[in-house]
């Protein structure tokens, strides 16, 4: 299952579980193909935009790119620093560089889910905040689908670097776009469990004033409560955890901010805003 682990990009090339490459999003970096040729080790780079021959080839200028990154050096270092500094993708780690063209297919495969409106709704599998919550809600066959090719898969979230690894080898299929199904239940599921996720960060970064005996279920409850009042955002997340901690003496939400998150006519923002004024 899912492991903490050093940054891949410290390890040395030969304790890495396969041949190292990254998938990076433009979007991050609309530079991004410029420095992929810019900093490439030596001669051509080894790399494939993702939405190119896909239903998502208007999108391929801002889309991700799949990244050879084998060894250190100069790409290596920016690699490393946007998976460190931004939620803009995650390491792969390849069986065999014969399986590069077949990894291209796969990795596009795992761009497009069903869902319960469409066929082909655009996922980025890539997003380091989402592939725990992602990974935790696969079955076991899932699991050893959305990895193919590739022996393991590596990302950094609010936890720090994970990654799993593939327990069996790869039968060569490279299923079609659209196997995977993420279904609205499916979704929720997923959302609570990048929940629980931020309420551990939380809970770590708070440790100094949570004196309670299970401070991370604590948290995670506060997180409940904000979510049911319309929260979504990992900032007024933490904007309602303070409020909490704020009020700690005394039972809240009290009536009069029980009256602003009952306001039709302010958004989430607004009423934390309001929430925040009347703490003083």
């Amino acid at each position: 299952m899912i492991k903490e682990i050093c940054s891949p990009f410290r390890q040395l090339d030969e304790s890495g579980p396969g041949i190292r490459c990254v998938v990076l999003d433009a979007v991050v970096d609309p530079e991004l193909p410029r420095w992929i040729y810019q900093l490439a080790p030596a001669g051509a780079p080894r790399w494939a935009p993702l939405f190119a021959g896909t239903g998502f080839a208007a999108l391929a200028d801002s889309g991700p790119a799949f990244v050879l990154s084998e060894g250190p050096g100069d790409w290596a270092d920016y690699a490393n620093a946007m998976l460190e500094q931004s939620h803009s993708g995650c390491v792969l780690y390849l069986d065999d560089l014969q399986n590069w063209d077949a990894a291209v297919k796969h990795l596009q495969s795992i761009l497009a889910v069903s869902t319960e409106q469409r066929k082909n709704q655009l996922m980025r599998f890539f997003e380091p905040r989402w592939l725990e919550p992602l990974i935790n809600e696969l079955t076991a066959e899932e699991r050893q689908n959305f990895l193919g090719p590739f022996r393991a898969i590596a990302w950094r979230n609010e936890l720090g670097w994970r990654q799993l690894s593939r327990l069996q080898a790869w039968n060569r299929v490279i299923p079609e776009p659209g196997w995977l199904h993420i279904g609205q239940a499916r979704l929720q599921r997923m959302t609570q469990i990048r929940l629980s996720i931020m309420a551990r960060e939380l809970a770590q970064d708070y440790g100094a004033v949570l004196k309670m005996p299970e401070p991370t279920a604590f948290v995670y409850q506060c997180l409940l409560e904000a979510q049911d009042a319309g929260v979504q955002q990992k900032a007024h997340y933490e904007r309602w955890l303070r409020l909490v901690l704020g009020n700690s003496d005394i039972p809240w939400p009290t009536s009069a901010a029980k009256q602003v998150i009952a306001r039709v006519d302010l958004a989430i923002a607004g009423k934390l805003d309001e929430l925040e004024r009347l703490q003083g």
